[in-house]
């Protein structure tokens, strides 16, 4: 027989039972799988041996493989055999020799039709016992060290750190615990598009004095609007895992999205031993190792296995590790190999080898689970084969994970469950409100600066552009420097100081150069073009030549195109905004520092030109929100007095004084004040054709939106001094919106037993949207539910099925 099958014929038979019974039976560090390695590991050495002896020496030459196979399988099974099997697991030394040959010549003689040599029962179980004791201590090691690396690894990784973030009061709350405040993401499967861009561009026409290529850029922004709605399917990150037949894959998310702290929640899940969470089976045995590939970059001369060794050692301080600990996982293909931020090498070139070495590693350890992230901008298609390496996109929060964000958050800044909920409440009634504000939040990064602010202002300034200036800063300088990547700037004459003014100058520029009607995306530019547009500010800043200031900008375009900051790559040579609220509050700061050294014509002008403008909207409001009282009573007065078609039905001008009020102004001229709030008074309670739905929607949005200014009394008591015109169910809603919510819950509760049947509908809904979820209400809706009114009846059972 063929004495190398005895092993495998074994060990499919005998040894995976063995080393779980040997296991159950006591508390042992080694797992089933490490115990079946060096069963085996003994088996095989053995074997071995045994096959440089004659044939007739060979202990079981006499024996075909199901015979060998069977006398092994009861010399296992051998009354005492896995007590002294188990000696090494309680650290009770090697196997007595002396009792495992007593029992195999014990087996042997009830198999009389077999002969084995004596000096080969005792040699063959001498080399079994000495390597089965070997592989048991170098196991039990390889566990003990684990142990201390996951321990290491959890503490390194679990630690969210805002000390980029610039918030003033944060140095008290440098950090939180991952678990506490982590939100699983959703990723959606990457789906060809193949032609689609093609087809979609015939309808598409973009006018005004751009470039040709610019156009080209605009409708192709345009058209990726459209082509979202073709990804494929979506699902939660957790389950990356175990959704995936493929064990390696790429995950591109756009800048503050994520990505980072997605891979620290993986390695920090699996080292404190909970891969449920992560959609694995709960008795799975997996090693994360954690590369920041940025670290990695900075180590050519070293493989990665060496890297990862040397960040155990030097970064998380594990004690020495026993050689070949690696290694023993990875061989295994019971590792996590996790390798964040392929975006951050800057040089493509270097960036090339970096993949090259990637594919190498994951190519010699190819059972291995493995997830290299990267952002869109500077990833090629060709770094990693789809067909190997499937490759899916992290999504932005939507409402609900906002919610979940903002719930986690102040639990774990608060103690006090109810004033952690009274500030989650009010930090989500301020994001309800600020639709800009809350397409910022989709961004995680963003998020957690507006966390941040709100934790220690307690609410968010009413003057949004206070926020966007801190996030600009975050964005521009201090987010980078937290991720110790702006050691020194690669500029010539460009200082940090200079750096924002600039970013105000090409916001306004690209801001000129079309719309696409994305509400959040910045606008799309050609990178040459915007080298030729920097390098006349550069030249004109810093008061150098032409050929000076376009090398800086060269060098300037490609330092931010190694950053995930404020102005990013988007594309094949192109750049744009990473949110277009920055790109139009910096347009509004360059035109407020124009105004600064021109004169307030500048202001005036803008207004007269995009007030109604709908892709100049927001740039104006963050302007006129800036100036003081007297010039503020200024552009209101200008813009009331704008000639706008058809303002006797649109009412264009004056909802946009109404929605400058919102920005909380400082108004010199308190009549004009009044004048703007009574003639929206005047529209809510007109009962004249010309006021339709939409306009009476703007009109309700309006006055929402003065909640928390300085103007809110006084538009709650102009509203309430025209309860008698206005609908009564209307007013109430009004009085929840401006901070009366609880007078407004009961008047509505009672407007439910109202004689008119329109009231007591309109009521039931009226109370479900204010989220009044009370026992009161639930027993009020179950009674109109018989209602003579089949409206009414119908809109108590919505509301029922709402709460």
């Amino acid at each position: 027989m063929e004495l190398s099958a005895i092993g495998i014929s074994v060990g499919k038979a005998v040894i995976p039972g063995v080393a779980k019974a040997l296991v159950a039976k006591i508390n042992s560090e080694l797992n089933p799988t490490d115990l079946e390695k060096a069963l085996k590991a003994g088996i095989t050495a053995a074997d071995n041996w045994d096959t440089t002896q004659a044939l007739n020496k060979q202990l079981f030459y006499h024996c075909a493989d199901k015979e060998a196979r069977d006398i092994l399988e009861r010399v296992f099974k051998y009354s005492g055999v896995q007590e002294e099997l188990q000696k090494p697991l309680k650290h009770q030394g090697s196997p007595d020799l002396p009792f495992l040959i007593t029992a195999f010549r014990q087996v042997a003689s009830e198999a009389q039709e077999f002969k084995f040599p004596e000096d080969s029962i005792e040699s063959w179980l001498k080399k079994f016992v000495d390597t089965y004791f070997e592989k048991t201590s170098a196991y039990l090691k390889f566990q003990l060290a684990k142990k201390d690396y996951l321990e290491r690894l959890a503490d390194w990784f679990d630690d969210v750190k805002f000390a980029g973030i610039a918030v003033e009061g944060q140095e008290v709350d440098k950090s939180a615990k991952l678990a506490q405040i982590f939100v699983m993401p959703d990723v959606v499967e990457e789906v060809q598009a193949r032609d689609a861009l093609v087809s979609l561009a015939q309808d598409l026409n973009i006018e005004g004095t751009v470039s040709k290529r610019q156009a080209e850029l605009l409708r192709e922004q345009s058209q990726r609007l459209r082509l979202e709605e073709r990804a494929g399917r979506k699902f939660f990150a957790q389950h990356l895992l175990s959704e995936n037949k493929f064990h390696k894959f790429v995950l591109l998310g756009s800048p503050g999205s994520g990505k980072t702290t997605l891979m620290s929640y993986f390695a920090v899940m699996l080292a404190q031993n909970q891969p449920q969470n992560l959609g694995l089976a709960s008795d799975i045995e997996c090693l994360p190792i954690l590369i920041r590939i940025r670290d990695l970059s900075r180590h050519e001369n070293i493989s990665i296995l060496e890297y990862v060794q040397q960040f155990a050692h030097n970064n998380l301080s594990v004690r020495p590790l026993p050689t070949g600990f690696f290694e023993y996982w990875l061989e295994d293909g019971r590792a996590l190999i996790l390798l964040d931020g392929l975006d951050e090498v800057a040089n493509s070139a270097k960036r090339y080898d970096i993949v090259k070495r990637i594919e190498n590693f994951l190519g010699q350890y190819s059972t291995n689970r493995a997830i290299i992230t990267s952002r869109p901008a500077g990833y090629k298609r060709d770094f990693f084969r789809t067909e190997e390496f499937p490759h899916y996109t992290l999504q932005l929060f939507d409402d609900t994970k906002i919610e979940l964000f903002v719930k986690h958050w102040y639990e774990s800044r608060f103690k006090d469950a109810e004033e952690a909920q009274r500030r989650g409440e009010s930090l989500k009634k301020a994001l309800a409100e600020q639709d800009r504000i809350k397409m910022l939040a989709k961004n995680p990064l963003l998020l957690t600066i507006i966390a941040l602010i709100h934790r220690y202002e307690a609410h968010l300034p009413r003057q949004r552009h206070k926020l966007y200036d801190r996030a600009v800063k975050t964005l521009l300088t201090a987010w980078d420097a937290g991720k110790d990547l702006n050691e020194h700037l690669p500029l010539e004459y460009l200082k940090r100081d200079d750096i924002e003014r600039l970013m105000q100058q090409l916001a306004y520029w690209i801001h000129t150069q079309g719309e696409t009607g994305d509400k959040e995306g910045g606008t799309l530019i050609d990178k040459n073009e915007l080298i030729t547009q920097l390098s006349k500010y550069i030249a004109e800043q810093k008061r150098i030549e032409q050929y000076q200031a376009k090398a800086e900008a060269k060098r300037f375009v490609g330092h931010i195109s190694d950053r995930a900051g404020l102005l990013n790559e988007q594309g094949q040579d192109c750049y744009a905004f990473v949110h277009k609220t920055f790109q139009e509050y910096l347009a509004a700061e360059d035109i407020r520092y124009r105004q600064e050294d021109e004169d307030f014509q500048v202001v005036l002008e803008h207004i007269q030109n995009y007030l109604h403008n709908d892709h100049w909207r927001e740039v104006l409001l963050l302007l006129i929100a800036q100036q003081k009282p007297k010039k503020a009573t200024k552009v209101l007065e200008e813009i009331l007095r704008q000639p706008a078609p058809y303002e006797a039905w649109l009412h264009g001008n004056l909802l946009f004084a109404g929605k400058c009020l919102a920005e909380d102004l400082e108004i010199s001229d308190g009549s004009l004040v009044t004048d703007i709030l009574c003639k929206l008074v005047a529209l809510e309670v007109s009962n004249s054709r010309q006021v339709g739905k939409k306009i009476g929607s703007q009109v309700f949005k309006t006055f929402c939106c003065l909640y928390e200014t300085k103007f809110e009394n006084q538009a709650l008591q102009l509203l309430k001094d025209s309860v008698e015109p206005m609908n009564r169910v209307r007013w109430q809603r009004y009085r929840a919106a401006l901070g009366q919510k609880d007078e407004a819950n009961t008047n509505l509760l009672a407007l439910l037993k109202d004689e008119n049947s329109e009231v007591r509908s309109s009521a039931a809904s009226a109370l479900v949207e204010l989220g009044n979820n009370s026992e009161t209400l639930l027993q009020a809706l179950l009674e109109l539910l018989k209602d003579k009114d089949s409206q009414v009846r119908s809109s108590a059972a919505s509301a029922l099925v709402e709460l």
